[in-house]
This record gives C-alpha cells, structure tokens and sequence, in this order.
C-alpha cells in the first residue's frame, strides 16, 4: 500500500481552518476578563511566542522527518513514560473535541433550530466525521485546500461589510498603559496556537520537502508555518477589530457568540437580508473540518499508545466517538459549566502541551543526544 502525504502547506491550511472556530470562539462571557477595549491588538503579541514555538518544533523534527510526535515521544523519553505522555495527549484530545462538539450542538438550538436536541446536531456531525476519518487523509487535505479558499473569501467580503458598521471610538485611544491588559488578552490565542505543536502527530503523513529535490527542507518548513501564523493573527486581528468596533468591549465580552450577533444585527438590502443563517451554515462547515481535523491527530496518538496497526486504528474510532458523545451528554445532564472548562482549565492545559512541552522535549532530546 503506498503510503499517503500531505504537504506542510496542507498541514497549515488544515491548522489554518481549525482556528477560525477558535477564532469566533475567543470572546465569551468567561473569558471576557481578558477584554478590554485594546485587545484587538493583542494579535500582534501573541504570534511572537508561537514564531518560535515553529523554531522549536522545526529542530524536533528536523532528525526524524518519518516519524510522527508520538514515535518522537516514545524515542526521547522511552516506552514507559512516553505512553503516560502520550495518554494526556489522548485525554485532552478527548476533552478538547467533547468541547467543541457540544458548542457545536448549542450554536444550532440557540440559534435557528431552538426546538431541536442539541444532541441530534451532534450525532450527524460525528458520523460525517467518522465516515471522513476511515478515508485517507490525502482527500482530506485536498478537501480542505478547497475549503480554505471559500472559508478566506467569505471571511474577507464579511469583514468588509462589517466595516462600516464600526465605530472608532469603540477602538482608541489606545496608550502604553493598555499594554498589561493586551497581553492578558493574548493568552485565549496563545492557547488555541500553540495546538499547532498537535499538528506534528501527523508527522509520518507529512512532507517535508517541496516538489523539487534542491527544496530547502527546513526553510520550507519554517517558512509555510511562519507566513500562515501570520495570516491566522491577522484573521484574529480583524475579527477582534469587527467585535469590539460595533458592539464595545464591555457588550462584547458578555455574548456566547459574538460573531454570531454581529451578523444577526446587520442587514443589507439586494438578495442577501440577513446573515446570520449563512453564518452558522459556514461555521458548521468549519467545525466539521476542526473536529475531522483532530480526529486524525487521535488516530495517530491512539496507534503509537496502544501499540495497533491503522486498520485496526480507525475501527477503534467508532467507539471512542461513543465516548465522546457520552461525555458530553454527561457534563450537560450535571449542568457542567462548559465555558469556564474551557477557559481555565483546557485552555492552559493546552499551553501545557502544545507551547511548554516542546520545550522540555527538546531539552530532553538534545540531552540525551537523540535530537
């Protein structure tokens, strides 16, 4: 069986689009403490720390471009402690997707279908991904270079009819006395890149080299990463400048879905009135490809941490998805705060991993010669 590639560029479109849910998802009423009338500058000071997280994640992988971040674990810190690593990773895999899931259901019964269980929502969408994660993940990289084109586009035309819709006084003035609050306010997206590091258990599906045999192989790498983490931050940077421009920072910190609103209270004359169906439409379509996205990312740590062939991998995703499903039907029959979960609690747990990890990881690998 030949074995399937996807380019560091898929990869990054892939990552790309995972964030834009993120994106839409970093304002909420828990999280609101972050906000503040200048934090829609706090892109700018959350991608420096994730330039050199890809600084960090090129040198691991720079000596073992076959493997992917779960062989790489179990290389540096051996069999025993590289499975209790990597069944955190599982776990937050787990939590993280259960979270998104359930918002997923929410954001329909909230929106345009309130008389409709949020758990039929969810139940469609995991056997779309279920059906999606048997196939290889080769379609789904071409799927999603398609994707982002469209997902861009939209993204762009959208921001420009929010335009004018924003008031400046909403933005500034913005002083050097902000600056405490735009850092505090860039943690929500250090938090949801640094799960870039994630993208590396894909590792044996990627390819590190270009089309040609001279392609620089770690400038390409470090290249493709740093000029879409650019894009994402200014993705944020214009969303952030959408929210806080046309509801304030105040208003704007206290809705579940903000993005939502902002389309909800627009409307245009000609053949679109009302934006907010097509919104939803548009941000399941992207669900669907963050969730698919780290289904993938869970196949690859469940066969190095058990130790199964990929058949065998992707006939365990059937029941795992069961799993998922029964957590988030528990967490809401307990009424399970989901927000605060999120925020104080996955959010620095995915610091922990993705952004502070690589870092003892490395450390470790150098000292033991092994990177």
């Amino acid at each position: 069986m030949i074995e399937r590639k996807i380019s560091i560029r898929q990869v990054m479109i892939i990552f790309f689009i995972s964030t834009i849910s993120g994106i839409m998802k970093v304002t909420t009423p828990e999280s609101g403490k972050f906000f503040t009338k200048s934090s829609w500058l706090s892109p700018f000071f959350a991608v420096l720390p994730i330039l050199f997280l890809i600084f960090i994640l090129n040198k691991l992988t720079e000596k073992h471009r076959d493997k992917s971040l779960a062989e790489i674990i179990e290389t540096i810190f051996g069999k025993i402690i590289g499975k209790i690593i990597l069944f955190l990773f599982f776990i937050y895999v787990i939590f993280f997707i259960s979270f998104f899931l359930k918002n997923f259901g929410d954001k329909f019964v909230s929106s345009i279908f309130p008389n409709v269980s949020p758990m039929f929502f969810m139940i469609i969408l995991l056997l779309f991904v279920l059906f999606a994660v048997r196939k290889n993940i080769e379609s789904f990289a071409r799927f999603s270079e398609f994707s982002f084109l469209i997902i861009s586009v939209v993204f762009i035309l959208s921001f420009f009819v929010v335009l004018f819709h924003i008031k400046p006084a909403n933005l500034y003035p913005v002083t050097y006395y902000d600056t405490t609050d735009i850092l505090k306010s860039s943690v929500p997206m250090i938090s949801l890149w640094s799960l870039l590091t994630f993208s590396l258990f894909l590792g044996d599906n990627i390819r590190y080299s270009g089309k040609l045999e001279t392609d620089n192989v770690d400038n390409k790498f470090k290249r493709t990463a740093t000029k879409f983490m650019l894009v994402i931050a200014l993705f944020n940077l214009l969303s952030l400048i959408a929210v806080i421009g046309i509801f304030n920072a105040e208003t704007a910190s206290n809705l579940s879905m903000p993005y939502y609103m902002i389309f909800k209270s627009i409307k245009t004359s000609g053949i679109i009135q009302s934006f907010e169906t097509f919104f939803i439409i548009l941000w399941a379509f992207i669900d669907f490809i963050m969730i698919l996205y780290y289904m993938f990312i869970m196949s690859k740590i469940f066969k190095t941490l058990f130790a199964v062939n990929e058949k065998n991998t992707k006939l365990f995703m059937f029941p795992i998805a069961i799993i998922i499903l029964l957590l988030v039907y528990i967490t809401g029959k307990i009424d399970f705060d989901i927000e605060y979960f999120y925020t104080n609690i996955l959010s620095y747990s995915s610091i922990a991993l993705g952004y502070i990890f690589p870092f003892l990881l490395l450390v470790v690998g150098k000292m033991r010669k092994v990177l």
